[in-house]
């Protein structure tokens, strides 16, 4: 609950405040429910790294990676579920302090190839490609769509804060600071998993005690 409430805040006050004339009260949802994506999809990178890193093919079997693409694909489905009722109640209402800013976004160049890019990065391709259980069961195809996913929410967090800050220009402006500003994220990230890794133990020692007694025959 206290991760729904501060997520919701920070999707208002740092990307709705940037359009003051535009209100939507999904946004919210819609921001929080975006970044917990993206923590399943980070979740599915770091089990298929560890798993093979530290050999626990056994621990984590194909049914489990499964279980976790299931996860994945369903948010997946959320997140666009969000993202068009969003859209329809603006598109529905015709009101002009609304539909500036999603016409903004899906009508005016450079940011209409991009904000197409997204849907298909977060929804069409990884709801496609996740349908099936061997997509999910398997590591560099569960791994490979989690990275489109991942490219495809960056994506959206860009759209949703650019074209409020540079309404028209005469190409999107995407280039080092954005990047920089990511990797600098990224390796924060990076540093606290690092940080968790050396603190506590990544398998459960719980669970590794009961396979050595499944496999040595004691049940």
């Amino acid at each position: 609950m206290v991760y729904a409430i501060v997520m919701t805040v920070i999707g208002f006050d740092f990307v709705m405040s940037l359009a003051p004339h535009w209100l939507s009260n999904l946004l919210g949802a819609y921001f929080f429910m975006a970044a917990w994506l993206t923590g399943l999809m980070t979740l599915a990178l770091t089990t298929i790294f560890w798993r093979r890193h530290l050999g626990l093919e056994e621990l984590i079997p194909p049914r489990r990676l499964h279980d976790l693409g299931k996860l994945c694909f369903a948010f997946t489905v959320f997140w666009m579920y969000l993202f068009f009722s969003q859209f329809i109640v603006i598109w529905y209402g015709n009101l002009p302090e609304e539909t500036s800013a999603m016409m903004l976004r899906i009508a005016a160049d450079p940011w209409r190839p991009i904000g197409i890019l997204m849907v298909v990065l977060v929804f069409v391709l990884p709801f496609w490609g996740l349908m099936g259980a061997r997509p999910k069961q398997t590591p560099a195809i569960l791994g490979t769509f989690a990275v489109i996913s991942l490219a495809g929410l960056w994506l959206d967090r860009w759209v949703f804060v650019m074209p409020s800050i540079v309404q028209s220009a005469p190409r999107a402006p995407l280039g080092w600071p954005e990047l920089l500003v990511t990797a600098g994220f990224a390796g924060l990230w990076a540093l606290c998993h690092a940080w968790f890794a050396a603190a506590f133990p990544i398998v459960s020692p719980r669970l590794l005690e009961r396979m050595e007694r499944e496999g040595a025959g004691v049940h």
